[in-house]
C-alpha cells in the first residue's frame, strides 16, 4: 500500500516530504473551486460581450475559456476522491500502535497517519470482490478434498500469497469465509503435502494480518474481538498462529483465556485454551507483555505452570498444521522478553523478562487438599533451548543475580536496577542467588540446552573484559579482577546447575572441553587460532570466550611441570590439549590488553622447535599440538612467565591473579549456589 510514513509532529502535522488528505479541507476547497468556476464563467461570458461591441480579437479570451474547461474536468475529480476517502469506512482508524506486518522487531513510528496509494483506493470494491471470489473457489476445492483438487489448490493458494499484502483482496477472502469457514479450510489442509499445507497455512495468517490491520470493518463483525473471544480456541488459534496483528486487537481477542476455570477458590485453574495461541502470542510479543506483564508472580507462576503442564501433554501433534506447542511456549517466553528484537529491549520486554526469570525455575504441579502447594514441575522439553536465549540475552542480570558479594544477596527478587562493582555491569533488575539458581536448572539439563546461555555469556564477556582492560591499562589487575570474580560467581552456579540437572557432571564437562577442543582447530580442518585468528573464531563461534573463560582454570598450567614422553601422551588427550589452549588464549588476551611477556616466546630456549613464527608472533595453536616438541615448549613458556615476580604488569603474575580470583568465586557458588534460598 505504500510506503510507512514517517512519524507526524506533536501538532499533527508531517514533514514536509509527506502528505495527506484533510477530507472537511478538500471539502472547503472543492467549493471555492465551484464558486470561483462560476465567477469565471460568468465574468468570461461579459468579457466576450464587451469584445464583440466593439469587433475586437476574442482569441485573447481562450485561455480562460481552457481553464473553464480544466475546472469541469477537475471538479468532479476531487469530488469524488473526496466521497471515496470519506466513504471508505473500511479502512483503519489512522491511530498509534498499528504494527505491520513481519516478524516481530521495531514497530513502525506511530503518529496517527498511515500511508495509502489513490490506485488502490479507486479498486477497492473490484479487490474485495475478487477476493470474495477467491473465497468461494477455495470453499469448494476444499469439500472435494485438497489430494482430488490438485494443482487448483496450489493455484488458489498461490492467488492468495501473490495478494496477501493487499488488504481489500484480503478482506474479501475473510469476510466471505468468516472464522468457521476458513478454520474449515485449514483443517483440510492437514490432508495436504506436509510441505505445501505448512507454506499455505503460513500465507493464510499473513494475509488475515494484512486484513484485520487496514481493513477491519470490512471483515464484519464475525472478526470482531469481542465475538473472537467467544470462538473455539484449538481453531481460532491455528488461524492466528502466523502474522502480525494489532496489539489491541489480538490482546482482545486471547484475553478471555488469560482466567480461571470456575471452582473452588483455592483449587481453581487456569484455562488451558490459552496453549493454542502461543504461537500467537510468540509473533505478537506485546500483546504476551500486555496480557502478563501486571499478574501478580503467585498467579503468573500458576499460570505458567498450567501452561507447561498442558503443552507437556501434547508437545506435537503428527498433522501438517499443528505446533508444536513445548517450542512455541518457550519460542513466547523469549519473544516476550524481547531476544529475537533487534534493538535494546524496551521497559514491557525487560518486565516480562523479570517476571520469566522469577517464574519458571518455580513451576508447581496443581494444587489439590492434601498438597496445597503443589509439587515441583520441571519446564517442558522443548520449551529449555528458549530459556537458555533468555538467559543469554540478560547475561548482565544472570551475572548480577549469581554473586555472593553484593548487600542484596540475602533479599529477594526485585524489579529495580542496582549499582555494581564491575566496570559494564548494568542490570536491569536484581534477581536472588536463589531465583538465578533455579533459572539456570531449567536448561542445565544437556549441553545443546546451555549453548544459548553460553552464546550470550561470551558476548557479554568480551564487554565487560574490554572494559576493565581500559582501566587498568596493563597495569594491574583492579578491574579485570572484579570481572573475573563475577564470572566466576556465574560459572560456578552453572557447574552446580548441570550436576544438579544432568547428575553426569564429567559427561558434560567432557561435552564442553570436547567443544573447545574443535573451536581451537584441533582433528579438525581449521587453521587454528593464534594472533589472527582468534577474532575470527570468536565472531564465528559466539560460545568461545565464555568456554575459554569458564573451563580454563580447572587444571592449572603447573600441571605442566614435569612434562615428560608418557606426560605428552596424555597432552593428546582432549581436556589436557583444551586446558593448555585455554592458557593459551589468557596469555593472548592479556598481551592484547598490554601486558608484557616476562619471558618472550621467541626465547631461544624454546626455538626447537620454535613456538613462533617469522613474525614473532605465537604460532597457532592447532600447529603447535600437532607437535609433541612444540607443544612441550608452549607449556614450557607458559610455565616460565608464572608468577612469582610480583609485577602485576607482566602476562604471568596478572594470569596468577586472575585464576585465584576466579577460582575462588566459582568455588563458593559451586558449593553453595543457592544458601539464602
Amino acid at each position: 500500500m505504500g510506503p510507512t510514513p514517517p512519524a507526524s509532529s506533536e501538532n499533527g502535522s508531517s514533514p514536509d516530504e509527506y502528505s495527506g488528505i484533510n477530507p472537511e479541507l478538500m471539502e472547503q476547497f472543492i467549493a471555492s473551486l465551484e464558486q470561483a468556476r462560476k465567477v469565471i464563467g460568468e465574468e468570461t461570458a461579459r468579457v466576450l460581450n464587451l469584445l464583440s461591441s466593439v469587433d475586437a480579437d476574442r482569441s485573447a479570451a481562450l485561455p480562460i475559456r481552457e481553464i473553464e474547461g480544466w475546472l469541469d474536468q477537475e471538479i468532479p475529480r476531487l469530488r469524488k476522491r473526496n466521497q471515496m476517502i470519506q466513504e471508505s469506512d473500511s479502512l483503519a482508524d489512522w491511530a498509534p500502535g498499528l504494527t505491520g506486518l513481519g516478524p516481530p522487531g521495531p514497530t513502525p513510528s506511530p503518529g496517527g497517519l498511515m500511508a495509502f496509494d489513490e490506485r488502490d483506493l479507486a479498486t477497492h470494491t473490484l479487490a474485495n470482490d475478487e477476493g470474495k471470489k477467491l473465497a468461494e473457489t477455495l470453499v469448494r476445492l476444499s469439500g472435494t478434498g485438497p489430494h482430488s483438487s490438485g494443482n487448483d489448490y496450489d493455484r488458489a493458494f498461490a492467488q492468495l500469497a501473490d495478494r496477501r499484502g493487499d488488504a481489500d483482496f484480503t478482506a474479501g477472502v475473510f469476510a466471505a469465509l468468516g472464522p468457521k469457514g476458513a478454520a474449515a479450510v485449514l483443517r483440510e489442509l492437514n490432508h495436504y503435502r506436509g510441505e505445501s499445507a505448512r507454506k499455505h497455512w503460513k500465507t493464510m495468517g499473513e494475509a488475515l494480518a494484512a486484513a484485520v490491520a487496514r481493513r477491519p470493518k470490512s471483515l464484519g463483525p464475525a472478526w470482531e474481538p469481542e465475538n473472537l473471544g467467544k470462538a473455539q480456541g484449538a481453531d481460532l488459534g491455528l488461524l492466528l498462529g502466523h502474522g502480525r496483528f494489532p496489539t489491541g486487537w489480538l490482546t482482545e481477542v486471547v484475553r478471555p483465556r488469560v482466567r480461571k476455570s470456575p471452582g473452588d477458590e483455592v483449587l481453581a485453574r487456569w484455562t488451558a485454551d490459552l496453549s493454542h495461541f502461543l504461537s500467537a502470542l510468540a509473533n505478537n510479543p506485546e500483546t504476551a507483555r500486555a496480557l502478563f506483564n501486571d499478574l501478580p508472580r503467585e498467579e503468573l507462576r500458576d499460570l505458567f505452570s498450567e501452561l507447561n503442564a498442558e503443552v507437556s501433554l501434547y508437545p506435537n501433534e503428527y498433522d501438517p498444521i499443528a505446533f508444536d506447542l513445548e517450542a512455541e511456549f518457550g519460542r513466547m517466553l523469549a519473544a516476550g522478553a524481547g531476544v529475537f528484537e533487534k534493538r535494546s529491549p524496551g521497559p514491557g520486554a525487560v518486565r516480562f523478562a523479570f517476571n520469566a526469570m522469577t517464574t519458571m525455575g518455580d513451576l508447581r504441579t496443581g494444587a489439590d487438599f492434601r498438597n496445597p502447594e503443589g509439587q515441583p514441575m520441571d519446564v517442558a522439553k522443548g520449551a529449555r533451548v528458549f530459556l537458555s536465549m533468555l538467559a543469554g540475552a540478560y547475561a548482565a542480570e544472570m551475572m548480577e543475580g549469581a554473586s555472593f558479594r553484593d548487600a542484596n544477596r540475602t533479599k529477594d527478587s526485585v524489579f529495580e536496577k542496582t549499582d555494581t562493582l564491575i566496570l559494564g555491569l548494568s542490570p536491569k533488575f536484581v534477581l536472588s542467588p536463589g531465583d538465578t539458581y533455579r533459572f539456570m536448572k531449567t536448561f542445565a539439563d544437556s549441553a545443546e540446552h546451555m549453548k544459548p546461555f553460553e552464546e550470550g555469556m561470551g558476548k557479554f564477556a568480551r564487554h565487560l573484559m574490554d572494559s576493565a582492560a581500559v582501566k587498568d591499562q596493563g597495569k594491574n589487575v583492579e578491574y579485570l579482577g572484579r570481572a573475573f570474580i563475577g564470572m566466576g560467581y556465574l560459572a560456578g552456579m552453572q557447574i552446580a546447575a548441570t550436576n544438579e540437572a544432568q547428575g553426569k557432571m564429567d559427561e558434560y564437562d567432557q561435552k564442553a572441553r570436547d567443544r573447545i577442543f574443535f573451536l581451537l582447530g584441533l582433528g579438525v580442518d581449521a587453521t587454528g587460532f593464534g594472533a589472527a585468528g582468534l577474532g575470527l573464531l570468536e565472531e564465528s563461534f559466539q560460545d568461545f570466550i565464555w568456554l575459554m573463560i569458564s573451563k580454563s582454570t580447572t587444571e592449572t598450567i603447573d600441571s605442566y611441570k614435569d612434562i615428560d614422553g608418557t606426560r605428552l601422551d596424555k597432552l593428546k588427550e582432549t581436556n589436557r590439549l583444551a586446558t593448555l589452549g585455554s592458557e593459551y588464549w589468557i596469555f593472548h588476551e592479556l598481551r592484547r590488553y598490554g601486558f608484557s611477556y616476562k619471558v618472550p616466546p621467541t626465547d631461544p630456549a624454546f626455538s626447537q622447535p620454535p613456538i613462533t613464527g617469522a613474525d614473532g608472533t605465537l604460532l597457532p595453536f592447532s600447529m603447535l599440538a600437532k607437535d609433541p616438541k612444540a607443544l612441550k615448549n608452549l607449556a614450557d613458556w607458559l610455565i616460565s612467565n608464572g608468577s612469582g615476580s610480583g609485577d602485576k604488569s607482566t602476562a604471568g603474575e596478572a594470569a596468577a591473579e586472575i585464576d585465584i580470583l576466579f577460582t575462588g568465586a566459582k568455588g563458593k557458588t559451586r558449593d553453595n549456589p543457592a544458601p539464602w534460598g
